[in-house]
């Protein structure tokens, strides 16, 4: 039975192991969640969204 121990403590330390690599070598590029925009982000969206309505039935011609 001590040979199971050794199978279940490795095997995990292998998954953090690899886990660990696989962050170091992305460099941490995929992250599990996004991170908030800031208020300059949001506002800039915004305008963006409302300039681009803009040019569809709107000007003088």
């Amino acid at each position: 039975m001590h040979w199971m121990m050794w199978l279940f403590w490795g095997s995990l330390a292998a998954i953090f192991l690899v886990a660990f690599l696989v962050d170091k070598v992305t460099r941490g590029k995929y992250t599990p969640y996004k991170s908030e925009n800031t208020l300059n982000q949001n506002s800039a969206e915004a305008e963006a969204r409302r300039h681009a309505g803009r040019g569809d039935n709107q000007g003088p011609f």
